[in-house]
């Protein structure tokens, strides 16, 4: 018996300027605010919140207003980052069980949601559950929060999209979300938890194989619909291409970027410059060594120097046609030739 989680609701972000981190997606890329009213209601003395809708994906932007809160500690003793993934569960309380028995992971903390404030009174259910914020960062590199669906059922208070945005089209200029990019100090640890407690399976196994260097290990491996690119650094190496080593050797494991293809790469870079963000460093992949249909000249993957702003860095590579994008079809999770 595993966990079973349904699709990614939110990425969580503790952030030192929610707004700054909006501003520079939607300036960048033509993200939006998405969510709105449903990050109104989150907000309040604790925590500024503003979801964005990137891609396929719905990036929730925390800024700590209150000491002491598990966001404001983040920030103060890790600094900006992934607090949390955010899943759909049948049910809470037993998924918290399961997961403290199959992986002894045990709640950090749990707390109610004034859904009444919210949700029409005959829509919403005579108890709803708590929220669990699960304590998995040390073991996966993020913490996991789920709950029940407050509202009755056969009801359906948010409308079904086709992505978690509220959305059936990809918001901004970019692909849908590649992969969470992970450093760990046991790639094989960690994924044997992951299998153990929610059914992960390695994905992109040639994918991986083709990324992995002498000075890192690379995993792919699903957690319900996402890819979540385990790194494990091998060697010291200077920097910037440290960058990994360096913050597993600060934060232990934690994510370090979130990758996503787009169109138009150069364009990108300008923006991001304009925003006063430079590439950390840029790297070539031999794509064509992956699949010969593959252009040898597709441009370097960037990696951005965001991690103070968004609490990630933005990875990007760029794959120009629809021809390429089916070339790598077959050695992909995500399908990038959504639109």
């Amino acid at each position: 018996m595993t966990v079973n989680f349904l699709d990614l609701v939110h990425i969580e972000i503790t952030v030192p300027d929610a707004e700054r981190a909006y501003q520079i997606l939607h300036n960048v890329f033509g993200a939006e605010k998405v969510q709105e009213e449903f990050a109104g209601f989150l907000d309040g003395e604790y925590n500024k919140v503003i979801h964005v809708g990137l891609g396929d994906v719905v990036l929730q932007f925390i800024e700590p207003l209150a000491k002491g809160s598990s966001w404001d500690t983040q920030l103060k003793t890790k600094g900006p980052g992934v607090h949390n993934l955010t899943f759909g569960v049948e049910n809470a309380e037993e998924t918290a069980k399961e997961m403290e028995e199959l992986g002894g992971i045990k709640p950090l903390f749990t707390f109610d949601l004034e859904w009444k404030n919210m949700i029409p009174a005959q829509m919403l259910k005579t108890e709803v559950g708590k929220v669990y914020m699960m304590n998995s960062m040390e073991k996966l590199g993020f913490h996991l929060e789920f709950g029940d669906s407050p509202v009755k059922e056969g009801l359906n208070v948010f409308p079904q999209t086709r992505y978690a945005t509220g959305r059936d089209e990809l918001i901004g200029s970019v692909s849908p979300m590649m992969h969470i990019e992970l450093v760990t100090p046991d790639i094989e640890k960690t994924y044997e938890l992951l299998h153990n407690v929610f059914g992960s399976e390695k994905v992109e196994l040639e994918f991986a194989d083709f990324l992995d260097t002498p000075f890192m290990s690379i995993m792919h491996v699903n957690l319900s619909n996402v890819v979540l690119q385990y790194c494990q650094p091998k060697v010291k190496v200077n920097a910037p291409m440290g960058s990994w080593y360096n913050l597993l050797e600060k934060n232990g494991s934690y994510v370090h970027n979130i990758t996503f293809v787009v169109e138009d790469l150069d364009d990108v870079v300008e923006k991001f410059k304009k925003e006063g963000i430079e590439p950390l460093f840029t790297f070539p992949l031999q794509w064509e060594k992956l699949n010969e249909n593959i252009k040898s000249k597709t441009k370097p993957v960037h990696m951005m120097n965001t991690l103070e702003q968004l609490g990630f860095h933005m990875e990007f590579g760029e794959i120009p046609t629809d021809d390429e994008r089916k070339a790598l079809s077959d050695l992909l999770y995500i399908d990038l030739m959504q639109k």
